[in-house]
């Protein structure tokens, strides 16, 4: 049953025995495991589990077509800066803003959920992180700072904002949530053998890992700064076809079983705010393009807005003096992001991935990838067009 459980923490964080904790299944993904020693057979978890949790949406309010007006904060984030903004908008309200964060830690980077409450720290929490964060103990301290009053901003995938919901069994008019077109997550402790391989490959030490850098365009180009032999600081700019976790990440070949068939991959959304790219935006709504006048730059990044409930709406009105929001439909945004329709498909090769990387480490996925990798590019610079099937057909072995 493991396409049931997202990993989402829940369960772990309810559970009055601490008698559930989160451990890794033999391909690294996550998953609860209870101590029947300590357990009372309270039936918490499976309360507050998100994937029984039931609350329906009756779609967005309004949807935005959106972007930063200073273009370079844009520049700081993954899209349109949109997520800044309204995270600034909250801590001007002396609140506490909740978000995944890369951190180094005993010589590992480490994707995890933190609070911030202040502006100097919150691009700890800028930028897509294409794996699954860790939530810890998130939920309780969110609670903690909830009875006392606090102003709390949450945002994570969908399935994070259900799981907090789910623990906490009650709305608080002073949080606000924040869930992202997530296109799925595989596990930590492949990116973090992905992280071990490149460093190796390149004799040096990561300290940082960005997922979405602009300086070379607003695609997907992953930026590294690294301490080298020397210890001097050096930046790598990856390509994401060049790279295996990212080509793999974007192909839906190395995400958890519970993603491809996500329960929140569709209009009714769990958080007050949904953000993502905006995709395909030049055929939906060319007119907001600086390219025809607009205000809007493709080449920046440009933040669809799916204002879910009356909470969400109030908080985006807040922000209308830092951002362009021009209005759009969701049906309009849901041609370039797939997520808000259906889950992701599974990769063709998805399971023989994991089945080499549980049985051989990541080492002998980079190789898979590498050989592949050669063997398209010279199809499809020297192979005859008729003999390219048959190339694939080898591909595929």
């Amino acid at each position: 049953m493991k396409y049931l459980c997202s990993a989402c923490g829940a369960c772990m964080n309810i559970c009055p025995q601490n008698a559930i904790q989160m451990v890794e299944d033999d391909c690294s993904f996550l998953y609860p495991q209870i101590n029947s020693e300590k357990c009372v057979d309270c039936g918490l978890c499976e309360k507050v589990c998100a994937f029984q949790y039931k609350e329906e949406s009756s779609g967005a309010i309004c949807v935005y077509a959106a972007a930063e007006r200073d273009a370079e904060k844009i520049k700081q984030s993954a899209s349109g800066g949109v997520f800044a903004a309204i995270a600034k908008s909250v801590l001007a309200e002396k609140g506490t803003v909740y978000g995944a964060g890369i951190v180094y830690v005993n010589n590992n980077l480490i994707i995890k959920h933190k609070g911030v409450d202040n502006v100097e720290d919150l691009h700890e929490l800028l930028g897509s992180k294409y794996v699954q964060s860790n939530i810890n103990y998130t939920y309780k301290e969110i609670k903690d700072k909830l009875m006392n009053g606090q102003f709390i901003l949450f945002s994570g995938t969908p399935c994070q904002v259900a799981g907090l919901k789910g623990f906490l069994q009650k709305d608080y008019d002073h949080l606000l949530t924040i869930d992202l077109v997530c296109h799925g997550v595989p596990s930590l402790k492949m990116f973090q053998d992905y992280i071990t391989m490149l460093q190796n490959k390149i004799k040096g030490s990561i300290q940082n890992f960005k997922f979405r850098e602009k300086s070379k365009n607003q695609g997907y180009t992953a930026k590294v700064i690294y301490n080298d032999d020397k210890r001097d600081v050096q930046t790598l700019l990856i390509p994401s076809l060049d790279s295996s976790y990212y080509t793999m990440f974007l192909r839906s070949e190395i995400h958890r079983d519970s993603c491809y068939s996500c329960k929140y991959a569709n209009r009714n959304r769990p958080g007050d705010i949904t953000i993502g790219d905006y995709w395909g935006i030049e055929e939906q709504h060319p007119e907001y393009l600086k390219i025809n006048g607009g205000n809007l730059d493709k080449k920046l990044g440009i933040s669809c807005i799916l204002v879910n409930t009356e909470k969400g709406e109030k908080q985006v009105d807040k922000c209308k003096d830092v951002l362009y929001l021009y209005p759009s439909t969701f049906e309009k945004v849901a041609k370039g992001n797939q997520q808000l329709k259906n889950p992701s498909q599974r990769g063709k090769q998805r399971d023989k991935i994991l089945k080499l990387y549980k049985e051989r480490g990541y080492i002998a996925v980079e190789k898979r990838f590498n050989r592949h990798r050669i063997l398209r590019a010279y199809m499809n610079k020297i192979i005859p067009r008729k003999i390219k099937p048959k190339i694939k057909k080898l591909l595929k072995s």
